[in-house]
C-alpha cells in the first residue's frame, strides 16, 4: 500500500437505489474531479454540483462536498460525490476516476489513513468498525462512544499513572542515595499500583461482559420430543424456522436462530427431543443434545407439566444442576391456575409460555433479568469489545499482577519497572502508538470498502 496514492471507493453499496456515494481521497483528489467535470470546483470548503462527462458524453449530474486538508476525516484532500444510484451508474463513475489518476482503495483504508494522519486513534478506529457491524443497542453505543473519542481520557489516565509510577521507580534506580522521595516508599507504590490494576480490572470486566452479550450467550433448547421445543424457537425468533409436528422425534439435528433483548444477544440452539428410541439417526441427534448441554452457557429446558417426572426430565434436571438454565413449563394454556400455582411451589424459578400462540412473555422478562445490560448500556465509562483489545486488556492486568507481587516480596524495584514497561507498551498497542505496520494493515482490512 502507498499512502501518498490518491484513492476512490464507493462509500454505500451499489446497488440500484436513488443516491450513491463515492469518495476521493489523497493530494490530487480535487484535480482528478476537475479532469472529469468542464466546470472545475475550487480550491474551497463547500458544497457543489456539477456535470461529469467522459470525453464529450454526459455521464450524470451530481453533488460534490470537497473538502481539504487537514480539514477532513482522511486528514487530506477529499472530494465525495453524490451521484445517481445505479450499478451501471455508480461503476462507470468510478471507473471515469480510476482512468484519471486513482487507485481503487483497500478496505478500511480511508479510516487508516485517518489513523495514520492523527485524526483518530486505534480506539476511535475499532469504534467505527463496532458501530458499522452492531448487532444490538450495547453494541451501537460501543461503538458511538469510542469512536467519538469521548473515552480517550481514560486510556491517557491509565497511561500517566504507569509513567508516573515508572518514574518514581527511575529514579530510585538513578539516585539510590536518596531514599526518601516523596510517593516512593515501597507501600507507596504498592498504593499506586493497587489502583491501577483496579481500573484496569474494572475495564475488564466491563469489556467481557459487553462483548459476551453482544457476541452472544450460547443458549441450547433442551427436553423431551414434542413438549414445544421447536414452537418456542419459532415463536422466539418470530418466524418459522424449525417444523413444528406432533410427531416425535421430527427435529433430528440442530436448527440455530438468534434474539437481541435490549443489549443482549442470545444465540438459540433447538435440539433434538430427549427420549428412549431405536432409530440410529434421532439416537444421533439425541447424543447431540445431551453434548450441546454439556456446551452450552445457557440453557432452556423445555417440560410438559404432565411429564415432570418421567425418567427423561430426571436426567436432564441432573445434567443442568451446576448450569444456568431457566425451566419452562410450556403449553401452560392447558393448565388451570390451580395447577400453575401447585408447580410454583414446587418450581419457583420455573416460567410458563404457551408458545404456539406466542405466549412468551415471561420467558422474555426472565432471560432480561439474568442478563441484564443496562447497566453497561448506562455506563459513560470506556468498553471494548474487540477480541485484541480485550486480550491487550487481560495481558496488562497480568503485568500489572506480577509487578504487584514483586514489590510485596521486596524484589528489586528495576525488575518491577520491567513489567511496567510492558504495560506501557501494552497501552500504546491499545491506541495504535506502538504497532507494527503489518499489523495496523491487517487490522484496517477487517472494515468495509469505503471506510
Amino acid at each position: 500500500m502507498n499512502i501518498t496514492d490518491t484513492i476512490v471507493a464507493p462509500a454505500t453499496t451499489i446497488a440500484t437505489q436513488a443516491i450513491a456515494l463515492i469518495r476521493i481521497s489523497g493530494d490530487d483528489a480535487l484535480k482528478i474531479f476537475n479532469r472529469i467535470s468542464p466546470k472545475n470546483v475550487p480550491h474551497k470548503k463547500g458544497i457543489y454540483v456539477r456535470k461529469i462527462y467522459d470525453q464529450q458524453n454526459l455521464v450524470d449530474e451530481v453533488v460534490v462536498n470537497a473538502y481539504f486538508a487537514p480539514e477532513s476525516f482522511t486528514g487530506e484532500n477529499v472530494v465525495e460525490i453524490a451521484c445517481h444510484g445505479g450499478v451501471l451508474n455508480t461503476n462507470r463513475i468510478i471507473k471515469l476516476i480510476l482512468n484519471n489518476g486513482a487507485r481503487m482503495a483497500l478496505k478500511g483504508e480511508f479510516s487508516q489513513r485517518s489513523f495514520l494522519n492523527n485524526k483518530i486513534n486505534l480506539i476511535q478506529a475499532e469504534g467505527i468498525n463496532d458501530l458499522i457491524h452492531a448487532s444490538n443497542d450495547l453494541a451501537l453505543k460501543i461503538g458511538v462512544d469510542n469512536m467519538s473519542g469521548s473515552h480517550n481520557k481514560a486510556i491517557l489516565s491509565l497511561k500517566n499513572d504507569v509513567m508516573d509510577i515508572i518514574s518514581r521507580i527511575q529514579v530510585l534506580i538513578d539516585y539510590p542515595e536518596y531514599d526518601d522521595i516523596e510517593g516512593s516508599s515501597n507501600q507507596e507504590l504498592i498504593e499506586a499500583l493497587e489502583k491501577v490494576n483496579h481500573k484496569v480490572t474494572n475495564l475488564l470486566i466491563r469489556s467481557q461482559m459487553a462483548s459476551k452479550s453482544i457476541e452472544g450467550i450460547k443458549t441450547a433448547i433442551v427436553g423431551k420430543t414434542n413438549v414445544g421445543k421447536s414452537s418456542l424457537l419459532n415463536a422466539l425468533i418470530n418466524e418459522d424456522k424449525a417444523i413444528v409436528t406432533d410427531i416425535h422425534g421430527t427435529t433430528r439435528d440442530v436448527v440455530e436462530g438468534q434474539i437481541n433483548l435490549n443489549g443482549v444477544t442470545i444465540n438459540l440452539i433447538d435440539t433434538a427431543g430427549i427420549r428412549e428410541t431405536k432409530d440410529v439417526v434421532e439416537l444421533i441427534g439425541i447424543q447431540k443434545s445431551k453434548d450441546y448441554i454439556n456446551q452450552a452457557e445457557f440453557v432452556f429446558f423445555v417440560v410438559n407439566a404432565k411429564q415432570m417426572d418421567d425418567l427423561e426430565n430426571v436426567q436432564i434436571f441432573k445434567l443442568l444442576e451446576n448450569k444456568n438454565h431457566i425451566l419452562i413449563i410450556n403449553k401452560a394454556d392447558e393448565l388451570s391456575d390451580v395447577e400453575q400455582k401447585e408447580l410454583l411451589i414446587k418450581y419457583p424459578e420455573a416460567v410458563f409460555t404457551s408458545a404456539l400462540n406466542d405466549d412468551i412473555g415471561g420467558l422474555i422478562n426472565k432471560i432480561k433479568t439474568k442478563y441484564d445490560s443496562d447497566q453497561l448500556l448506562q455506563s459513560n465509562e470506556l468498553i471494548l469489545i474487540n477480541i485484541n483489545q480485550i486480550n491487550l486488556i487481560e495481558q496488562i492486568k497480568t503485568k500489572l499482577e506480577t509487578a504487584l507481587n514483586n514489590i510485596n516480596n521486596y524484589l528489586p524495584v528495576d525488575i518491577i519497572n520491567v513489567d511496567l514497561y510492558d504495560v506501557w507498551g501494552l497501552l500504546g498497542e491499545l491506541t495504535g502508538e506502538q504497532m507494527e505496520d503489518e499489523i495496523l494493515d491487517n487490522i484496517f482490512r477487517k472494515y468495509c470498502l469505503g471506510k
